[in-house]
């Protein structure tokens, strides 16, 4: 189970914080995305997606603790903004026609 991080060395206390690591920041996230896509902007938080989902992937390939709990928070940041932003932008740029 969790193959990657298994075969990094992590026991499943050390994944488990990393899950929830992840899943705290989008928490978190989630419950203020909306504001912020409003006072910066759709497309640029669209655009930060894609920024921090990239971070989160290529941090995966480092089998530095620390190093994998900052790509699963930013893969929680991104998970937030995947699932409101984008949809967000879609009905504003619809309801501007």
């Amino acid at each position: 189970k969790y193959a990657l991080y298994s075969s990094y060395g992590y026991t499943q206390r050390d994944i488990a914080h990393l899950f929830v690591a992840g899943y705290g920041s989008g928490m978190v996230l989630g419950s203020i995305v909306g504001g912020l896509a409003d006072s910066y902007g759709r497309k640029r938080l669209c655009l930060f997606y894609c920024l921090s989902y990239t971070f989160s992937v290529l941090m995966k390939h480092c089998k530095h603790f620390y190093v994998l709990l900052l790509g699963r928070v930013f893969g929680g940041i991104a998970t937030s903004l995947l699932f409101s932003v984008f949809e967000s932008w879609l009905i504003g740029a619809h309801g501007e026609r």
